[in-house]
């Protein structure tokens, strides 16, 4: 496995664990992930929610610990408001619930 792209270490190794659990002895053929980096989105940028088939939750805090708040649609457009760190996002939808979710799940949308 070769991790390709503008991430911090912290993000590189998560991607290094996941990789672990799913074929721990790396058995699999080659497999390249390249990060897109998100360094350049800045407050009041538009993002679409990705996750592969549900929603995504919106949570008071920043971590699965905390209650949700929200829970904005898969390709819903939301607004983000400020970054906590490189893995929780502080957003807004158009109907105006607020909260963090997981980066992961949130692309830029262009223009």
């Amino acid at each position: 496995m070769y991790i390709d792209g503008d991430a911090s270490g912290w993000v590189k190794q998560q991607l290094w664990d996941i990789y672990g659990k799913i074929d721990p002895d790396y058995v699999s053929g080659d497999l390249v992930l390249n990060i897109n980096s998100v360094s350049g989105v800045t407050e009041g940028a538009r993002l679409k929610v990705t996750t592969n088939k549900s929603n995504l939750n919106i949570r008071k805090g920043p971590g699965t610990d905390h209650e949700i708040v929200g829970i904005p649609a898969r390709n819903e457009l939301v607004m983000l408001v400020f970054k906590e760190n490189d893995q929780w996002w502080y957003i807004r939808t158009d109907n105006g619930e607020e909260g963090y979710c997981y980066t992961m799940y949130l692309t830029p949308v262009e223009g």
